[in-house]
Formats: structure tokens, C-alpha cells, sequence
């Protein structure tokens, strides 16, 4: 059975929509600006939290625009007014998957505010340990799938996976990829630094979205690998 969106329809739709974004705005309002000393995988917990809040609250910012655009042009060219209530409906499918997530994660309040990264700022994260001296190489392989928090995950396993090996593992050179299959990211970081065993965020990381990490010294440094489970 197909249900035609009337313009009150829509109306409550993008009411809901607003609602729902200013909840998460709100909540994102009351973190703290430090988190609490102690359990190192609750403190990063808070921060994938407060990232997840910052991920959730544009993605519904954004389909409260598209919602209210809809219904504004519904008369006037209802194809088009589809075509923007089905993006929206996809939109709505991965924020719920989120929020799901978030839900799932949050027994704590976060912290940390401002856009967070996604994997085109890559380059950008690369030249900064370029800067201070490591050589970085990087690849990718297959279709780059969609989903702000996997990207955001992707981004910041990397990011620690290579702090750790300058910081802990002395390491001067290193190389990153990904590696996107049909249902899964894999993330793969190598060095040729020293064992170490500082990876609480990559964990953490890797269980929302039921993955695996293995982490282990190779012939002539040390390899992080990271698998995610890609959303359907």
C-alpha cells in the first residue's frame, strides 16, 4: 500500500524531526567541558559519545531542512517533494541506526565540541605526523562507502594507532589502509616502531560497530588491524 504524504502529514513529520534535534542538541548542551578522572575506557567512551551527539545532531538538523523543503514545494512539484521525502526517509534510516549506537554507548556523559572529522580530511591528518618527522604512506582500496560515524571511527583509529606508535613506539615510519569490502572498513596501520599495547579507543571503536581489532609486533615494526562492520 502506498500512503501520499499530505502537506499536515508532512508538517508533523518535520515537527518530529526539529523535536528530535533539539533533544540531542540539548543533551549535547549538558557534557561537561572535562571528563571525570579514572577508567580509561570510560573516558573514551565520553569522547565517542560526545562525537556520535555532534554526528547525530547535524544529520537531523539537516533532514528537518529537507523535510520542510518537501512539504514547501509538495503542490507545486510533487515529484520533486518525493524525491526529497525518500532522501529524507534513507536519512532517517542511518540516524536511527545511530542514535541505536549512541544509545548503546552512552552510560556516561561526553565531551568535546565542534564538527567532527570525516575521512577527506585524511590528508590533513597525515601531513601533521609528516610534520613532525614520520614518513606516511597511504592507500585505498574499493568503493568508499557513506555513514559519518564510520568514517569519524576510521579517522580516529588511525589517528590513535599512529600517536601511539610516535609516542610509545619510537616508530619513523608507518603506512595506512583502508580497505572497504561489501560489508566491512578494514583498517590497517603499520610501523616499523616498538610493541606496545595502548589501544583503548581503537576497542571501543571497533565494538560499536561489532568488529575485531588485532594488534601485534611483525617482522620489522608493528601492525594495527581494524575490521568494521560496514551499516546495511
Amino acid at each position: 500500500m502506498t500512503v501520499r504524504m499530505t502537506a499536515p502529514m508532512a508538517a508533523r513529520v518535520s515537527r518530529l524531526f526539529l523535536l528530535l534535534a533539539r533533544f540531542v542538541t540539548v543533551r549535547r548542551a549538558r557534557v561537561p567541558d572535562r571528563p571525570s578522572h579514572g577508567d580509561p575506557v570510560a573516558t573514551e567512551r565520553l569522547r565517542i559519545a560526545s562525537e556520535l551527539h555532534d554526528v547525530v545532531a547535524h544529520d537531523l538538523s539537516v533532514m528537518t531542512l529537507g523535510v520542510g523543503a518537501g512539504r514547501v514545494i509538495m503542490d507545486k512539484d510533487p515529484e520533486r517533494a518525493r524525491q526529497t521525502f525518500r532522501e529524507a526517509e534513507e536519512s532517517g534510516r542511518q540516524v536511527l541506526t545511530d542514535l541505536k549506537r549512541m544509545v548503546a554507548l552512552l552510560r556516561v556523559d561526553g565531551m568535546a565540541r565542534g564538527p567532527q572529522p570525516r575521512l577527506d580530511e585524511m590528508d590533513r591528518l597525515l601531513d601533521g605526523f609528516r610534520a613532525r618527522g614520520m614518513v606516511v604512506s597511504f592507500a585505498e582500496e574499493g568503493a568508499r562507502g557513506t555513514g559519518s560515524t564510520l568514517e569519524l571511527s576510521a579517522y580516529r583509529i588511525v589517528e590513535e594507532a599512529l600517536g601511539n606508535a610516535v609516542r610509545y613506539g619510537r616508530a619513523r615510519e608507518g603506512s595506512v589502509t583502508l580497505r572497504w569490502f561489501p560489508a566491512i572498513l578494514e583498517v590497517v596501520v603499520q610501523d616499523d616502531g616498538l610493541p606496545r599495547d595502548r589501544l583503548v579507543g581503537t576497542w571501543e571503536r571497533a565494538a560499536l560497530f561489532g568488529g575485531s581489532v588485532s594488534a601485534h609486533a611483525r617482522p620489522g615494526g608493528f601492525e594495527v588491524r581494524v575490521r568494521l562492520i560496514r551499516p546495511s
